[in-house]
């Protein structure tokens, strides 16, 4: 069993090299990287009092073991612990020496709750989207899960013949059908499909992409997503100094010189990281921008020789068709408290009833359908 010797630090800058370093050979995925936690914390963190707190493992040598990047913050009153990251987080993991992950799990369970003896400052802990398994190895904090989520995330294995990996998940009547659409788009329209040129082209794309995004939700009666500060932190993403870069991959999409659609992901360990995507004008919906960009930011992700392509947690059609593997997502729940265990006790509630709605097709259905027919806007 390894020795580890813990420590934690409200001051990130302090970690950067060494994080840096350290996230290029862990195990671990786009969400825990330095880039990420340092933008989230330096926007919609800060605007949200969320405090840094990030715990480290050593072994005796003091070589990194392992990096857990929580913050604290507020909520009902409560001082909760969670992974950095905000809402647009797709996975709660940690980075991981991959020596240590062998026993990752086992220290964990029998010592790895030492971490909270000293935080006396925390009521609870609600460490979200936890998948199950990740790189072949189970979770590290398998131990500690207290429910499964109300989502899955999905995972496409690449290699770098494009045309390989879309014969072996669409069928060749779906092919055929792809291709009528795709001819018929390009005769409604001028289309062009592209990356971002430099800097002040990307961040005028990811501001089209936001505008976008809102009158698509606002079309399901869903409002409110990427606030100011959410909006920054994906800016802030781009103008990080170049020796972190690159971070965003933003394909794009334009008909008749207008922008039509976005995928924005990130990028990290040979993989694409799905984040948000927008559709433009309802005009051309009927012959699937949507798809027709995905299947051109899929085959960009190939010849950049990118192993795999992360659709992020959403359970849609599409999602499903093109992945290979289904990713269970997992929540811990604490109270190191007694107004903690109160504050953890009602938020499992919660997310049992919204799982089991959102697992029953129903229900579910039938949740989204009033969502749209009471607060829909019209595109």
């Amino acid at each position: 069993m390894f020795r580890v010797e813990i420590n934690s630090t409200r001051d990130v800058r302090a970690l950067e090299t060494e994080w840096l370093r350290f996230q290029d050979q862990a195990a671990g995925t786009f969400f825990q990287t330095y880039q990420w936690c340092s933008a989230w914390l330096a926007t919609a963190g800060a605007a949200q009092n969320a405090t840094p707190l990030i715990v480290t493992g050593r072994d005796p040598s003091g070589a990194l073991l392992f990096i857990l990047p929580f913050c604290v913050r507020r909520r009902q009153g409560c001082r909760v612990l969670e992974w950095m990251g905000g809402q647009q987080m797709t996975y709660g993991y940690g980075l991981y020496d991959r020596a240590f992950l062998r026993d990752a799990a086992s220290w964990f369970a029998t010592q790895g709750w030492a971490i909270f003896s000293e935080l006396k400052e925390v009521d609870a802990i609600d460490l979200a989207e936890m998948p199950a398994q990740w790189e072949g190895s189970a979770h590290p904090l398998t131990s500690w899960f207290t429910l499964a989520g109300p989502n899955c995330s999905y995972l496409l294995r690449l290699d770098g013949d494009y045309e390989k990996v879309y014969g072996r998940k669409r069928s060749g009547e779906t092919r055929r059908g792809n291709r009528k659409r795709d001819a018929k788009l390009n005769k409604a329209a001028k289309i062009e499909v592209g990356l971002p040129r430099d800097r002040d082209h990307a961040h005028r794309l990811i501001e089209q992409m936001f505008e976008q995004q809102r009158d698509r939700l606002a079309e399901s009666g869903i409002h409110g997503v990427f606030n100011e500060h959410e909006r920054q932190f994906v800016h802030h993403l781009i103008d990080l100094p170049d020796h972190m870069q690159p971070v965003l991959l933003p394909c794009y999409m334009t008909a008749d010189g207008e922008l039509e659609a976005v995928a924005l992901g990130g990028l990290h360990g040979g993989g694409f990281w799905a984040l948000i995507s927008s559709l433009g004008s309802p005009r051309l919906r009927r012959y699937s921008p949507g798809d027709a960009l995905l299947r051109r930011t899929i085959e960009t992700c190939c010849g950049m020789g990118l192993t795999f392509f992360d659709f992020s947690s959403g359970s849609f059609d599409y999602k499903l068709a093109w992945a290979d593997e289904e990713v269970r997502l997992h929540h811990a729940m604490r109270g190191l408290t007694l107004r903690g265990y109160g504050w953890a006790l009602t938020r499992i509630a919660r997310l049992a009833v919204k799982r089991g709605v959102k697992r029953t097709p129903f229900l579910w259905n039938a949740v989204l359908a009033a969502r749209r027919t009471l607060f829909g806007q019209a595109a």
